[in-house]
């Protein structure tokens, strides 16, 4: 059958290939933004059952949370022939390609404190997206080539979304006499994958031999969170850290699925295939200051260990996957393809401040700053990161007695790379190859959040 490159669904950008793209709204490829910027581990609303689930302990009553993320994000990549490309038509590997995406993102959250006890449940979506690159209009209608319409880019990412969503429950208990909350959360992870890229079975660009691939895969996991959250200073100093388990605990995920090949004009059949990747665990750290009356300032951040995004390996269902470091498999018996990652440990941080002219009504700003875990020799379109700084702006309205409205805006300024001449897919063993990434990457992406807390 025919891979359509517009049966997927659009959103913020995730695997390309074999691997999750898209807007990196923290270091690797984490999305989670909800509860713009009082989204944090030392926060009580509801987001704090994923952020640091002793938050909800420090709530009053039950909340009902409704938040939703709308991003648009701008995105280039420019390739230079490499020696390994197929020079034979021009343009046809070599160029820019650019992508304009929209994406939306929601969050569900209730919390309810009884005494000194505190119970939450939530939905959201801290990984997940689209991507969807422009055609090379170049290309369009009558040309001989068919696969060049679909942008330099192609051999990495045409369209690709995915969706973790995490299904969460949370405890928290407070300990007035030390004013220390604790807290524990269990997630339920479901992880659907749909991608489709140009491919060659030698894992290189050869135009004569383009083919298409197609990958669709989907997994259960769980994870946990713990937290604590001391009011340091009463009513005017609060200290929280929390630690996210990485999915499946040991980080070891496997996504099960089906890999549509189409080469020479011919599609196989579908064949079982699982996906291995190591997914990073999270420690978050932040403290809130009120130094006066009406004023309250932020500072918070987290460390996550990409470290564990090795290698991305594509096998037969069943089959291991360990790959030696010129990307060569131990045993290649089950392997069908692997992406070296190498990814490094990244940090973020951000400060952010809030004013209120009188009670109804809150005012508040924030910086941030996020380091990058993709290193120079194996970003490729399908997996972006940036060094990037971002600015927010917003306020918090009571609308009613019982209803309270955010809205806030969020610009991130990513820091523009160039590759070109760094790339080592080209050059790896076995089914590690893949045609040469090395090229100049820029980005920027806006976010607007709006939340509702409907206190009972």
């Amino acid at each position: 059958m025919p891979i359509d490159r517009h049966c997927l669904a659009l959103s913020v950008g995730l695997l390309g290939g074999l691997v999750w793209a898209g807007p990196a709204l923290a270091g690797g490829f984490a999305t989670a933004r909800f509860g713009g910027e009082h989204g944090n581990p030392i926060t009580s609303n509801p987001t704090a059952i994923y952020y640091n689930p002793a938050g909800i302990a420090e709530s009053e009553g039950i909340h009902l949370f409704l938040d939703g993320n709308l991003a648009i994000r701008a995105a280039s990549y420019t390739h230079a022939l490499a020696a390994s490309d197929d020079a034979t038509v021009p343009g046809a590997n070599a160029g820019e390609a650019s992508l304009l995406n929209l994406a939306a993102s929601p969050m569900l959250g209730v919390s309810a404190r009884l005494g000194d006890v505190a119970l939450g449940a939530g939905v959201y979506v801290p990984f997940g997206g689209a991507a969807s690159w422009d055609r090379n209009e170049a290309f369009a209608g009558g040309s001989e080539l068919a696969g060049p319409v679909d942008g330099v880019q192609r051999w990495h990412s045409i369209e690709s979304s995915l969706q973790a969503m995490f299904f969460s429950v949370a405890a928290a208990y407070k300990i007035p006499a030390i004013r220390l909350s604790v807290g524990a959360s269990g997630n339920l992870i479901r992880t659907e994958v749909s991608t489709v890229r140009a491919r060659n079975a030698a894992g290189d660009n050869l135009l004569a031999t383009e083919g298409r691939s197609l990958l669709e895969v989907s997994g259960l996991h769980a994870s946990f969170g713990v937290g604590a959250l001391l009011e340091a200073m009463p009513r005017r100093l609060w200290i929280g850290a929390s630690y996210q388990s990485r999915p499946n605990v040991t980080g070891g995920e496997t996504l099960e699925g089906t890999l549509t090949n189409r080469f020479n004009g011919v599609s196989s059949a579908p064949d079982d295939v699982a996906l291995h990747q190591g997914l990073p665990d999270i420690v978050r750290l932040g403290a809130r200051f009120v130094p006066a009356d009406g004023v309250e300032v932020r500072l918070f951040g987290d460390w996550t260990r990409w470290s564990s995004m090795e290698n991305q390996c594509l096998t037969e269902v069943g089959a291991a996957c360990e790959i030696n470091e010129d990307g060569s498999a131990t045993d290649d018996a089950g392997v069908v393809q692997n992406i070296a990652r190498r990814w490094n440990d990244t940090f973020g941080v951000r400060a952010g401040v809030s004013y209120w002219p009188r009670p109804a009504i809150e005012l508040f700003g924030g910086l941030g700053y996020d380091s990058n875990a993709v290193p120079e020799e194996t970003l490729d379109p399908s997996a972006t990161d940036f060094h990037d700084g971002s600015v927010a702006v917003g306020g918090r309205f009571q609308l009613a007695e019982r209803l309270h409205l955010a809205a806030s805006y969020t610009h991130l300024f990513y820091v523009s790379r160039d590759t070109t001449g760094q790339s080592i897919s080209a050059g790896l063993a076995g089914k590690s190859r893949a045609p040469d990434s090395g090229g100049v990457y820029a980005q920027t992406i806006g976010v607007l959040n709006l939340n509702l807390d409907i206190p009972f």
